[in-house]
């Protein structure tokens, strides 16, 4: 089996520590090695790992806070071929590690997405959420392990810039010397894998499973001030996108021809619209006074919906595309 290491970030989470290393007990001694990271916990954090984390190759560093900082600080430590993020709170079951494995190493894959069930902060099952990777797995009828293209990963991303294709880390695992060499960008908040998967759709390969064997804690927010900050200035997703599509093209790891052939430039139009629209209705909203009371609210809402039609329609006929494509590519 293919070695894996394991990063475990951590800030003030000493009441969930003890369930979350119960979690780890079943399937640790997969892991060649485990690297906690914490932010100058004040609540007996690191202490306790310290005294109760049980491995052979087991390190305790400290970071300032961060999200993405302490997770890339984490990686860069870990000489494993592949790396989990074992957030506390978030468990994954033993089966589960070795599947994301399998599916690595079959697909030849750089990072292997799947989707979590999530939890209460109660530690009771929550409602389920939509998120990006349930509109691949069932637009694209993903009934097994298989490899993602760039194309699929691109649209997919551009269709959700509200979430991210990545999901939960929870439920993820990723090559250690990719995110090494490309690391979880700070300066989007909490939304620093989305920008991941913005940035780099095509540098890495990819790979999902429909399958389920991880758990999402729906915690409260721990970006740290600066990240939430960042995020309020960051550069859009479109930009991130339409930057990369750019860089990859003139790198050659993508082809500009099948961009066009899948009006991928229309549809990030669409989308930059749409976004426009709903920055300019949000500012309304963010105004004392009831943007309902306001003419030229009314008018930006209006356009965001009409831009959001739009995105709907272009999102039909780029699956439409794909979807022939794959059937195509399956025929073969």
């Amino acid at each position: 089996m293919a070695s894996i290491g394991v990063v475990i970030p951590c800030r003030n989470s000493r009441p969930l520590l003890q369930q979350h290393l119960d979690s780890l007990a079943s399937w640790l001694d997969l892991a060649a090695q485990v690297v906690v990271v914490d932010s100058f916990s004040t609540d007996g954090t690191g202490d306790f790992l310290q005294a109760h984390l049980r491995h052979p190759k087991a390190a305790f560093l400290q970071r300032p806070p961060g999200l993405y900082q302490c997770w890339n600080f984490g990686v860069q430590n870990i000489a494993a071929q592949y790396v989990y993020i074992s957030t506390v709170g978030d468990t994954i079951t033993r089966s589960g590690i070795e599947h994301l494995l399998d599916v690595a190493e079959q697909f030849h894959s750089d990072v292997v997405i799947s989707k979590p069930t999530f939890m209460s902060d109660h530690a009771r099952p929550a409602a389920d959420i939509r998120w990006p990777v349930d509109d691949l797995i069932e637009t694209l009828g993903v009934t097994g392990p298989r490899a993602v293209s760039w194309l699929e990963v691109l649209l997919f991303t551009a269709l959700h810039f509200d979430g991210t294709l990545l999901g939960s880390s929870a439920s993820n695992l990723y090559r250690t010397d990719v995110l090494q060499r490309f690391p979880f960008p700070g300066d989007f908040g909490k939304g620093g894998d989305g920008a991941w998967a913005a940035r780099h759709f095509a540098d890495v390969k990819w790979a999902v499973t429909p399958e389920k064997f991880s758990t999402f804690l729906l915690h409260a927010d721990w970006t740290a001030v600066a990240e939430r900050e960042n995020w309020r200035t960051s550069t859009r997703m479109d930009k991130v996108m339409r930057d990369a599509i750019e860089v990859a093209a003139a790198n050659g790891n993508i082809s500009r021809s099948e961009l066009a052939a899948h009006a991928i430039p229309e549809l990030l139009d669409t989308v930059g619209q749409w976004l426009d629209g709903k920055q300019a209705f949000d500012l309304h909203r963010a105004r004392r006074w009831p943007w309902y009371l306001n003419p030229a609210a009314w008018k930006a809402r209006s356009c965001r919906n009409l831009q959001r039609r739009r995105v709907a329609q272009w999102r039909s006929q780029a699956v439409t595309r794909l979807r022939t494509q794959v059937a195509a590519s399956n025929s073969r």
